[in-house]
């Protein structure tokens, strides 16, 4: 046998179907060729390490792939492999992305070992067993795993997110097997995409918790009882009848005719909220974390906006309006986050052009009572007549604008026209709480 782990018809059709779809898994295996021909097979060994719910290792192994063995042994025989596993078993697309990851890791630390002619005479058949040659690689494949396992989590968290936020249709219409494997190739192929999907997914996860936290702790006024069958607004008495059988068929016959007492709660969340004008700096100086951030930020609070039934007008802007989008949060695709996610400019800082672009957007009939959300880290003049327009603008059209500056202290200027600041001293997603605590 050329594999080391045992697989069956199933887990083969798996991986070929991953490595037909994925140009980028078939671009590292011929990356890596100078490996050949162990790099193939460690790849496709790999997958169903990620892949197979039970993973046993074949008896009897060709000569040249026991080598292999010795790599898996490094890689799966560590806590960190199992805490892998159970985001990627059973998942052709979660299992390929962890194979792309480990690959990557893999072959990088061992070109920095500098093995490469020691391992190429071995596989060629031109070297002996080395048992040093062995323990080496097992210790590559073993470091490799714990380097990538906390990142093939927090990618697996960034799918989730994208495909959450971006289904498109309503919510009704959801990525099929050979979509989902094409979309982790458009995101592992660039690196920076890469990295603010994986940031997206902590940060999604914390909008949503706030959001939730928000609803939880808000009391509205008990304004009476009445009846009906919303079980929040259960009357205590109602719930003693749990305690009894015959006492609970009542309830349930009560709950089915919507009898049961409840109390009238006067929600002042019932309010509908105004749409979200987002303006996101895109100047030279955001450039790297700030711009991985930013972007994660913005993309995040689609899930609020959704939640809240508010729509989003996208602006990227420099020293001028780069890139604008209208976007329904429910009806948002994931080729519309991958297309926010990739673009950027790195131009100067103007701060009037996109802001008078978002009073034009505002004074729409549908963009009434917005907020304006401006992430920037620049700084850019703003004349005094600006200032006066854009003052009378906010308060005749009760917008709020809700100013983040990032790592860097609010201008003067700036302080004049918002109604909220928040300083973000580091990217820590922590930090991005207390944006999600104002716009909700």
């Amino acid at each position: 046998m050329k594999n080391v782990i045992k697989h069956d018809a199933y887990d083969k059709k798996a991986y070929e179907k991953f490595l037909r779809n994925s140009r980028y898994l078939q671009k590292l295996i011929s990356h890596y060729s100078q490996f050949s021909p162990i790099h193939e097979k460690l790849a496709e060994d790999i997958f169903y390490a990620f892949f197979k719910y039970v993973v046993e290792f074949n008896d009897v192994i060709e000569e040249k792939f026991e080598i292999n063995k010795k790599i898996l042994e490094g890689a799966i025989k560590n806590i960190e492999y199992e805490k892998s596993k159970l985001l990627t078993e059973l998942d052709e697309v979660n299992a390929g992305t962890a194979t792309i990851m480990f690959c990557e890791k893999f072959f990088e630390n061992l070109k920095l070992a500098k093995l490469n002619k020691e391992l190429k005479k071995f596989s060629s058949g031109g070297g002996e067993k080395s048992r040093d040659l062995e323990e080496k690689l097992k210790e590559i494949g073993k470091n490799a795993m714990k380097e990538v396992s906390n990142e093939i989590s927090e990618i697996v968290q960034g799918f989730n997110a994208i495909e959450g936020i971006g289904k498109g249709k309503g919510d009704k219409k959801r990525l099929s097997p050979t979509e989902r494997i094409k979309l982790a190739d458009k995101i592992l192929s660039n690196n920076k995409v890469r990295s603010i999907i994986k940031k997206l997914g902590r940060l999604r996860s914390l909008a949503i918790s706030e959001y939730r936290s928000k609803i939880k702790h808000y009391s509205g006024e008990i304004y009476s009882i009445k009846v009906g069958r919303d079980l929040k607004y259960l009357l205590t008495r109602e719930i003693v009848n749990f305690s009894d059988e015959i006492l609970y068929y009542d309830f349930l016959r009560r709950f089915m005719d919507k009898k049961l007492l409840v109390y009238d709660i006067n929600e002042k969340l019932d309010k509908q909220k105004g749409p979200i004008v987002v303006l996101l700096d895109h100047s030279g100086s955001m450039y790297g974390e700030r711009e991985i951030w930013g972007k994660a930020v913005a993309l995040s609070i689609l899930e609020i906006a959704k939640r809240e039934k508010r729509d989003i007008y996208y602006i990227a802007f420099d020293d001028g309006v780069r890139f604008e989008k209208r976007i329904d949060p429910k009806n948002i695709t994931v080729e519309e986050i991958i297309e926010i996610a990739s673009l950027y400019f790195g131009g100067g800082t103007n701060f009037i052009l996109p802001l008078n672009r978002a009073m034009e957007v505002i004074k729409t009939s549908d963009f009434k009572n917005a907020d304006i959300l401006l992430i920037t880290d620049g700084y850019a003049e703003i004349n005094d007549e600006f200032l006066k327009r854009f003052d009378k603008f906010i308060k005749e059209n009760s917008v709020r604008v809700i100013s983040v500056f990032v790592e860097t202290f609010p201008t003067e200027t700036l302080k004049k026209i918002s109604t909220e600041i928040i300083k973000v001293y580091d990217l820590a997603d922590e930090e991005t709480r207390k944006i999600y605590r104002s716009i909700s």
